[in-house]
């Protein structure tokens, strides 16, 4: 057997090894290694290097940030049948289909099939778009030869090992299929066959199935316990304030307690809305679309459950924000983390350690404003954008598509050719229009950021005491329109969350999978805990620490309880988060899963929901150059801040014409493990919050402090 196996060659660009005689040695009784041909690589680009680098970044975070704790092994085979056909590179003759063994058989596509073919969307394309890739073959470096070829996948499935049987594992939520299901024997002959993805470590150190791999499984992120548990003890800490002292939050950002004379540089509710929009954004129109496409209705529960919690993590790192915050002689401020953790451990005697984690947080801070709170963000609302304003030329697209497989199907080649014709001067008008609209619309945007963060957070804090209310409003209005069509649904859907939480139907992970996604989504969405909204609400003008961090605690309620359970009721009454054909088939997940599913309900939705991107978006950007200037100021100094306020500028507008995936996974990766030095000094230092907060309480319920007319209050009574 082993004698007679014939190996493609695999060229991953210059560099890189043959596969020869020796592997095929190699191969154990009854396994064959798979013909295999790889597409030719360009050389990459500098921009294409720099995400290399970044990526190798992330991917050495993610071991720390990722590592799941708890974790078990599961046992699978995954099925890798692909039909290559195979022709000289620059001839225009027929594609010859290739066996498993690199041999070529009788089969072969002319011009026309292979027209045909590609427009029903058989073959793998490659990132252009291309379905004739290039590629080399040969079995040695003296027989190697420059080729085109098409492939077609058959079948990539992966089956589970479970019970003494291979499940297949379906594309939903980690579900085992209870249908689909295979033997060990035959499992055995699909490897026999070729069939199968081979371990080249087990099959170098001659295991006798090298076709059965295990992967990791189950068990939760460490990032995600150390905020979830974190949030935990800090509500037990203050014996749950997050719920009786929600309503003393709403007086204060009512205006109640607001004393204009007291220092700082904006009012209780500017603070709060500059923190809110940081958060409320794309997390809370993604990522409930996420956790309930991934771990289902019962992810949500669990959400809403980290959000609850989480407030008293928000309550206390914006009680030290404000606690620990340095007033400057223009009445300017600088607080936040990287104040706290120094000057507070500080106090305790832990001066090295304080001083180590606060410098830490400054630069994890830095880099996660240009990235995350800046590119990611300038990116997707300036892709939204135009999305919007290509929505006819989409629809004609999917006309013509609509149109080419119907022709390929009926073998109408002339008409075929036309409408394909078609379609390329569409495709290459809309990329034209692309690259003449991304700098007009980044210089839009790095110029609207601009005029706002010159000013600093009294500025920032009056844009986002606008911007947030009304992102907020548009969004929620649309939900409640949604909700109230279908409010006798809403009963059964709410009581599927509930159930679903505790005992989820047929869920990979169980009810701790379940449990998992929500948090994870929680964590992301609200940021509690990572420290961020403490550097906003340290710039309130109040004398009274615990005052603000009540004020903070509501943000988690309305970013995580109030605005994502608005999405959460949509996405189940419109069934998105398990439907196969947009999840599979059509491949939308996150905000276009979201947009898709409203416009199920809302025809006009996907402009609407452009508004609500570009608003996020631009809140965010200007709330987190705040974070990063005050950060840098830590680190480099008051006179240095402008240059940090160019480079923010000028990185909004490079994020809407470049996409760089690693170096945003990189910054979004900061933002969580802002976590670790953060929630480290919090434990520390919250025993101190909680002596504040019983003295703070104690004057409350004494009526000690002064209160002021609020607008509210004063509307209320000229209204008497």
């Amino acid at each position: 057997m082993r004698d007679s196996l014939r190996v493609g060659l695999v060229v991953l660009g210059v560099g890189c090894s043959l596969v020869t005689s020796e592997t095929r040695a190699l191969a154990a009784d009854g396994v064959q290694v798979p013909f295999r041909i790889a597409e030719a690589t360009q050389p990459p680009t500098v921009l294409d290097q720099v995400d290399q680098l970044f990526a190798r970044a992330v991917a050495a975070m993610s071991q720390v940030l990722f590592f799941r704790v708890g974790q078990g092994e599961r046992t699978y085979v995954q099925f890798q049948q692909t039909e290559y056909f195979v022709r000289d590179a620059g001839s225009d003759g027929p594609f010859i289909k290739m066996d498993s063994r690199g041999q070529p058989t009788d089969v072969s596509l002319k011009k026309r099939e292979v027209q045909r073919r590609v427009a029903l969307g058989e073959f793998v394309r490659d990132a252009s778009g291309a379905s004739i890739l290039k590629g080399v073959i040969g079995t040695d470096e003296a027989s190697q030869r420059q080729v085109e070829f098409l492939a077609h996948k058959i079948n990539d499935a992966k089956y589970i090992l479970q019970d003494g049987e291979f499940r297949k594992l379906l594309p939903l939520r980690g579900l085992l299929s209870t249908t689909e299901v295979l033997s060990a024997a035959a499992v055995r002959q699909a490897a026999e066959a070729g069939e199968l993805a081979v371990d080249q470590q087990l099959l170098k150190a001659g295991v006798a199935k090298p076709y059965e791999m295990t992967e990791s499984a189950g068990g939760a992120p460490l990032v995600v316990l150390w905020l979830a548990l974190g949030a935990v003890f800090f509500t037990l800490f203050m014996r749950g304030y997050n719920l009786w002292g929600f309503r003393h939050a709403v007086e204060v950002v009512r205006g109640k307690f607001d004393n204009p004379d007291e220092p700082g540089e904006v009012t209780h509710f500017q603070a709060l809305a500059s923190a809110l929009s940081a958060t409320v954004g794309l997390g809370n129109i993604a990522g409930v679309t996420i956790a309930m496409a991934s771990g289902g209705p019962g992810a949500f529960f669990w959400m809403v459950a980290c959000g609850l919690f989480g407030m008293t993590s928000k309550f206390v790192e914006c009680t030290l924000g404000q606690k620990y915050r340095q007033v400057k002689p223009d009445g300017s401020v600088l607080g936040g983390p990287m104040q706290y953790l120094h000057a507070g451990l500080k106090e305790m005697g832990l001066g090295p350690l304080g001083y180590l984690l606060s410098i830490v947080f400054a630069v994890m801070c830095i880099l996660a404003s240009f990235g995350g709170g800046n590119m990611f963000q300038a990116n997707q609302s300036g892709q939204q954008v135009l999305s919007l304003v290509q929505s006819e030329d989409h629809r004609q697209l999917e006309k013509l598509e609509d149109d080419i497989k119907a022709a390929a199907n009926a073998k109408d080649y002339p008409a075929l050719e036309q409408l394909q014709t078609r379609k390329t001067e569409l495709q290459q008008s809309m990329q034209q229009q692309a690259r003449v609209f991304k700098p007009v619309f980044g210089l839009i945007l790095a110029f609207m950021v601009g005029i706002v963060i010159i000013g600093g957070i009294k500025r920032i804090g009056a844009a986002a005491e606008k911007v947030v209310p009304t992102m907020c409003l548009i969004y929620m209005a649309a939900c409640l329109y949604i909700i109230a069509m279908h409010a006798s649904d809403v009963p059964g859907l709410l009581g599927q969350i509930f159930s679903e939480a505790f005992t989820p139907k047929a869920f990979g992970g169980g009810m701790l999978g379940v449990l998992v996604v929500g948090v994870q989504r929680a964590a992301f969405s609200n940021e509690a805990g990572v420290g961020s909204a403490a550097i906003a609400h340290s710039a309130a003008r109040t004398e009274e620490p615990v005052r603000e961090g009540t004020v903070a605690l509501l943000g988690p309620f309305i970013d995580t309880v109030v605005v994502c359970t608005m999405t959460a009721l949509v996405i189940l009454i419109t069934g998105a988060w398990n439907n196969e054909q947009w999840l599979v088939n059509q491949g939308l997940k996150g905000t276009t899963l979201t947009s898709r599913a409203f416009a199920e309900e809302i025809s006009w939705f996907p402009t609407l929901l452009t508004v609500a991107v570009v608003l996020f978006a631009y809140s965010t950007l200007i709330s987190w150059s705040y974070y990063g200037e005050r950060c840098w100021e830590r680190l480099f100094g008051l006179r240095s801040t402008v240059v940090y306020k160019v480079i923010y500028v000028i990185a909004a507008f490079v994020g809407v014409l470049v996409n760089l995936g690693a170096v945003l996974e990189f910054s979004d990766m900061m933002i969580l493990s802002m976590a670790f030095p953060n929630i480290l000094g919090l434990l520390l230092l919250s025993p101190g919050v909680r002596r504040d907060l019983r003295d703070y309480w104690r004057r409350y319920k004494a009526d000690e402090f002064q209160t002021y007319a609020s607008d509210a209050d004063t509307d209320d009574s000229a209204a008497s």
